[in-house]
């Protein structure tokens, strides 16, 4: 009875450690999705900016998105705070958004 007790406990264990890693895991991805959307229309909107000639040079604050039209105020997913209007979006081989 004791030995049947030990086995059922570390089956028990084992299903719940794994069940945990899998939920930690699938949460972390959703997590990092969230934030790509976001920094992506904030992006496109900096990409349709630079195509339209509204924007000069190689970089671009979010202020500067928001003020012309080409964005709008965004809440960061993970802090649940707005980004920083001094955020921009620097123009290299690609887009790139960077936080402030």
């Amino acid at each position: 009875m004791k030995n049947r007790t030990i086995i059922l406990i570390t089956i028990l264990t084992i299903i719940i450690s794994i069940c945990m890693a899998t939920v930690w895991k699938v949460n972390k991805r959703h997590e990092e999705r969230e934030v790509l959307v976001v920094e992506k229309r904030i992006i496109e909107g900096a990409i349709e900016c630079f195509n339209k000639d509204d924007c000069e040079g190689d970089k671009v604050t979010l202020d500067t998105l928001i003020k012309k039209g080409y964005a709008k105020k965004e809440i960061n997913p993970l802090t649940k705070t707005y980004y920083n209007l001094e955020s921009y979006v620097i123009k290299n081989e690609n887009y790139e958004f960077i936080e402030i």
